[in-house]
């Protein structure tokens, strides 16, 4: 099978068909001819590939380009109409007589100068009339004077957004406004159209809609605050009507500097009458005004089209460079300084409408260019000195980041690991959006964004809250989900905010609850315990039972190693045993539970618990109920006491009074002091 030969392809004669037939007689079967089929179709995928690759990585040019073109026009159409006025001027001199019989050839030419002018006049109030009479509910197009038909066809309107179709237009373009109208359906009499809405030329900008998917043909009117486009039958039609805008914006520019410069002439006439009245024409002074430079007098124009195309750094840019130029000294007096101060003024509004629409999170904010995309927007902001708005823009948008990123952790297995994943997503976006803020924004505004983190926080943990402190939750479940996330706090402290204050806050009460839970549980069950009880050992069955108990009782700090007889029996109750690890867990899990301000509480449960079981099992006179109270008050009490104390510091004083209410002797022991950090204080 031959390969595909590319030279074929550039040859300026080549033939499609022909080079088929040849293709089709030098392939043998049809599955070669498949092949060459395949590798011509792969060969079109590459060359669109690279042609789409060249067209992005020149596209900066292609749009200098053109609007140095546009520039160019500009400049031909004034040139050419500099000609024109200079051909009408030579052709009058050229019919002047020096005869003598000027006067009546200048009258002849004259009188018919007026008869066209106003064959020209009735012809372009008879359009108007015939307007006026298509479109229903039309405004008088004949209020302005001068107002002349450019153009007007049938348009198709195309939502900006969703790319489908809306209505069939018809527009009618003037030399002063764009005006229009949409079809009547059931229509009677000479009315065909339907006003819709006029834009005056000098608020108008167009532009150029590439063809993307069902969209072909279109072009873009930005009249401040609406955003219209129009799709054409054919690029010729799309041509001819950007053209006629062109020309309309063109004409609305000449006549506006006309104006300016026949109401300046007058000014300075009058001001010079007036201050010097008896100076001659030789004498009168004539001031100098410097020029505008190129890009001063087009800066309005550049402005609307950086705007469109979305370079709001260059827009802000160019806006300063204009502004400093127009307060110089050489143009401060320029008649054309206010207008276009007025101008610059209005672009800079609709340029910060456009970057606060940017940061509203509710006008279909992507989170995928996440809170990067902000900076350019906010920076420019923090320019126009906005930076209040901005900053309560920024700080919506990370709390949708926020929301929907815990939002996405999905509650699966363990409530332990979704705690620990929540709590690390949380602080992330966290120190996400502090590291962002701070390089945005100036330092007195931090107090806003610890406002905003502790709010976060709080809604973060009443869902938590819900969904860990039930009834169904166990005690050291609770605690591994309150350590997970006050680890995930203390390292969020690294950044230069510590927020543990505000988490052990939200904290207290459902700690406090949780442990009174426990504690009443505990209370309730006691007495069936201590009644069902038979103050017989306990058999673990086999020796590995006996291993297991051991090691558990080990973990709370207990060596019962000596209670085990005959191998496979413990010499305590069940009710004892019950009571010794629900008491002993009760503390050492309140104790990692609670800070200094929650002490009280714990304690009261601790004194509670132990106080209901001394009362219950100090009834009972068999021998050997005696002996397991004995071992809770010999045993159990003293190593609670000690671990009490070797945890916090201090005795726990309830329970040191209920211990010498008993008897039980208590060996002092050094003080360890366990606040040594700021978190409990």
């Amino acid at each position: 099978m031959s390969e595909i030969d590319m030279d074929k392809f550039a040859v300026p004669d080549f033939v499609p068909e022909r080079y088929v037939k040849d293709l089709a007689r030098s392939c043998v079967g049809g599955e070669e001819l498949q092949q060459q089929k395949e590798k011509i179709q792969n060969l079109a995928e590459e060359t669109a590939s690279a042609l789409k690759k060249n067209v992005y990585e020149n596209y900066m040019q292609f749009i200098e380009t053109a609007t140095e073109i546009s520039h160019l026009e500009t400049e031909m159409y004034k040139l050419s109409h500099l000609l024109s006025e200079q051909r009408s001027v030579l052709t009058v001199l050229s019919h002047a007589s020096i005869l003598g019989n000027e006067n009546g050839l200048s009258r002849e030419s004259l009188d018919n100068h007026d008869v066209e002018a106003e064959r020209a006049e009735e012809e372009r109030k008879n359009k108007l009339n015939l307007i006026t009479e298509k479109v229903e509910s039309c405004m008088n197009l004949l209020d302005v004077p001068d107002r002349t038909l450019l153009h007007e066809g049938d348009l198709l309107e195309i939502d900006a957004e969703e790319n489908t179709a809306l209505q069939r237009m018809h527009v009618y373009l003037f030399n002063d406004c764009l005006m229009l109208t949409s079809w009547i359906s059931n229509r009677r009499g000479p009315m065909r159209y339907k006003f819709q809405v006029s834009y005056p030329i000098k608020n108008l900008a167009v532009v150029n809609v590439r063809d993307l998917g069902t969209v072909k043909q279109a072009f873009k009117v930005l009249a401040f605050p609406d955003t219209r486009v129009f799709q054409c039958n054919s690029f010729a039609i799309k041509k001819d009507w950007l053209d006629k805008f062109e020309i309309a914006k063109k004409l609305y520019i000449e006549k506006e500097n006309s104006k300016q410069k026949k109401k300046d002439s007058q000014e300075k006439s009058k001001s010079e009458s007036i201050e010097s009245p008896s100076l001659s024409v030789e004498e009168m002074p004539s001031p100098q005004i410097t020029p505008l430079p190129e890009w001063l007098a087009d800066v309005t124009e550049e402005l609307d089209v950086l705007i469109v195309e979305r370079h709001f750094q260059k827009t802000y840019e160019l806006m300063v460079s204009a502004q400093k130029a127009l307060n110089t000294e050489d143009f401060k007096n320029h008649p054309q300084r206010v207008d276009i101060l007025k101008k610059i003024e209005q672009k800079q509004k609709s340029l910060i409408e456009i970057l606060l629409k940017d940061l509203d999170v509710t006008h279909n904010w992507s989170l995928r260019g996440g809170l990067q995309s902000t900076r350019q927007p906010v920076l420019i902001l923090n320019k126009f000195n906005m930076t209040s708005q901005a900053c309560d823009l920024f700080l919506t948008i990370c709390s949708y980041t926020v929301k929907v990123h815990v939002k996405r952790v999905q509650l699966e297995g363990s409530i332990n690991t979704y705690v620990k994943q929540v709590g690390e997503v949380f602080f992330c976006s966290l120190s996400d959006a502090l590291t962002e803020f701070i390089s945005l924004f100036p330092k007195n505004k931090i107090s806003a964004f610890i406002v905003w983190a502790s709010l976060q926080l709080r809604i973060l943990m009443s869902q938590i809250i819900k969904q860990v402190f039930t009834p169904q939750c166990a005690l050291d479940s609770v605690q591994d989900c309150v350590e997970s996330l006050r680890e995930q706090c203390t390292l969020f402290c690294q950044f230069g905010l510590d927020l543990r204050f505000q988490l052990n806050s939200c904290l207290r009460t459902p700690i406090i609850k949780a442990l009174r839970e426990y504690k009443e549980k505990t209370v309730d069950s006691m007495k069936n315990k201590i009644t069902e009880d038979k103050w017989t050992p306990v058999n673990m069955h086999t020796k590995a039972g006996v291993n297991k108990f051991l090691k558990q009782m080990e973990t709370l700090g207990l060596i019962l190693a000596k209670y085990v007889i005959n191998e496979t029996w413990v010499d305590l109750s069940s009710s004892t045993i019950w009571f010794t690890k629900s008491i002993v867990t009760i503390q050492k899990i309140g104790l990692q539970l609670v800070n200094k301000d929650m002490m009280d509480n714990l304690d009261e449960y601790i004194y509670t618990i132990f106080n209901s079981w001394l009362v219950l099992a100090s009834v009972n006179d068999i021998s050997y109920a005696k002996k397991n109270f004995k071992f809770i008050l010999e045993t159990v009490m003293p190593l609670m006491l000690r671990c009490y104390k070797e945890e916090v510091g201090y005795d726990n004083e309830k329970l040191v009074a209920l211990a010498k209410n008993y008897g039980v002797s208590i060996t002092p022991s050094k003080n360890i002091t366990k606040y040594t950090s700021n978190e409990y204080l």
